[in-house]
């Protein structure tokens, strides 16, 4: 598709893109949507932010962006206070730290809607890999995964750079572009944001208050109600963390505490103890082991001749303290 052509299917799209003090990367973001050749005027913006003591709200109105402010310290509820006030005929769930990387992005995505109006959301097969990036960036794009328990549980939001084809839950159906994937209420991997679309007018159906909404768990809510039927476009997001490993664990220390102090009001759980304890069990042992994660890096380096890959068994091992330590009661 050229700059001149338009989609043959442009429906509108709401673009909802939390924030705080993330000036650079809002613009580096907003940028690449200036970049794409879907109808400008097919685009709304909306940047919801928590109070930011920096430039972003002025990046946010220089793009046109309409600017939401709100003080409930919780990314989660604003990104659905950002939902609810969405107009657009999908809404992309996009926060401050991706970037589109290429032009025809948006309309990529779009493609599955228009073939098959069954399709309630959407999400791309992998994360952006390029050589350029940090060294935990390098790591998470080319194992699909911002973090190995969720890796080893079969729950990750992307699949490898080292995989062919649907490797995660659900049913899937190879349609050229995209998988169309159909998935069971209990059989879900990490969906929902970075750069995930769904129709907003079902969205809406299942959002009542933003304080019980979580990104993954809407989705648990619109598969309950029946909507369960997914694309997966053959299609990437460069996601730039830019995060040492000492920034890794403080955002995996805020997760954790979000999620035990929200976890009455999720439906959706990383660990499930019905489904979920010989996978745990075996990611304790391969951690601890550190055979398992260092054939994986080898194998991996063989293919991609990236040096990101051997921060696999160090990560498995610090991350299985972090959680271990982490969820001692009294702590």
């Amino acid at each position: 598709m050229t700059q001149d052509e338009k989609p043959s299917f442009r429906p509108t799209v709401s673009m909802v893109v939390p924030t705080y003090n993330s000036e650079v990367a809002l613009s580096r973001l907003l940028s690449s949507v200036e970049l794409q050749h879907y109808p400008k005027d097919a685009i709304e913006i909306i940047v919801v932010d928590g109070g930011s003591a920096d430039g972003t709200v002025k990046v946010a109105a220089s793009y046109g962006a309409k600017i939401i402010q709100e003080r409930t310290g919780r990314p989660e509820m604003a990104t659905a206070i950002g939902y609810k006030e969405a107009i657009g005929d999908f809404i992309l769930n996009l926060p401050s730290d991706n970037v589109l990387p290429h032009q025809d992005w948006i309309s990529q995505m779009i493609e599955p809607f228009d073939q098959n109006k069954e399709v309630v959301a959407a999400q791309t097969l992998r994360y952006s890999y390029r050589k350029d990036l940090g060294t935990l960036d390098r790591y998470f794009a080319l194992f699909g995964a911002g973090d190995p328990l969720s890796y080893y549980l079969g729950k990750r939001d992307r699949i490898s750079w080292f995989e062919k084809g649907w490797t995660l839950f659900g049913r899937a159906l190879d349609k050229g572009k995209y998988f169309l994937v159909r998935f069971e209420p209990n059989r879900v991997p990490t969906l929902g944001a970075n750069g995930y679309m769904v129709r907003r007018r079902v969205i809406h159906q299942i959002i009542g208050n933003p304080a019980d909404f979580f990104h993954i768990d809407s989705n648990v809510d619109l598969i309950n109600a029946g909507y369960n039927l997914f694309a997966i476009v053959k299609n990437d997001i460069l996601h730039l963390s830019a995060e040492s490993i000492l920034g890794y664990f403080s955002k995996r220390l805020r997760y954790m505490k979000i999620y035990q102090r929200d976890k009455r009001r999720r439906r959706y759980h990383l660990y499930n103890p019905a489904t979920d304890k010989l996978a745990l069990s075996k990611f304790v042992l391969i951690s601890l082991t550190f055979i398992f994660p260092l054939v994986r890096s080898i194998r991996a380096y063989r293919i991609s001749r990236d040096s990101a890959c051997f921060v696999h068994p160090l990560l498995c091992f610090l991350t299985l303290i972090f959680y271990a330590v982490g969820t001692v009661p009294g702590r």
